[in-house]
């Protein structure tokens, strides 16, 4: 039986997937304003410390990670469940792309956090 990308990220999974891509270029554009063309010191570690210290943009990179990591998991994982091996699997798959996505943002969080 012929897999399909739709079929296999079944319908909430497709939504989102369209959502977070949406939101990721939004994301993408205002972290590029704000860390390259916004002032040519941007990058230095002072001016990221006290940017980081500011609880909006804290906010803004936690839902920037979340939206990247559901993007990207989602996307490996309806890339696996596409072969042979991930439709014979499909329950170890979803397990395992679900601990990566909980451990990359939980990891980015604690980062966050630390700043």
């Amino acid at each position: 039986m012929a897999m399909h990308t739709r079929s296999v990220l079944e319908p909430f999974g497709w939504i989102f997937q369209m959502i977070t891509g949406i939101l990721l270029l939004g994301f993408v554009l205002f972290h590029l304003y704000i860390t390259h063309l916004s002032s040519h010191e941007a990058l230095s570690y002072e001016q990221v410390v006290l940017r980081l210290s500011d609880p909006t943009i804290k906010a803004f990179y936690w839902i920037f990670l979340i939206a990247v990591a559901f993007h990207a998991f989602n996307g490996l994982r309806a890339i696996i469940l596409d072969t042979d091996f991930g439709g014979r699997n499909a329950r170890a798959v979803n397990a395992i792309t679900m601990l990566l996505f909980l451990a990359a943002t939980a990891y980015g969080g604690l980062l966050l956090i630390a700043i």
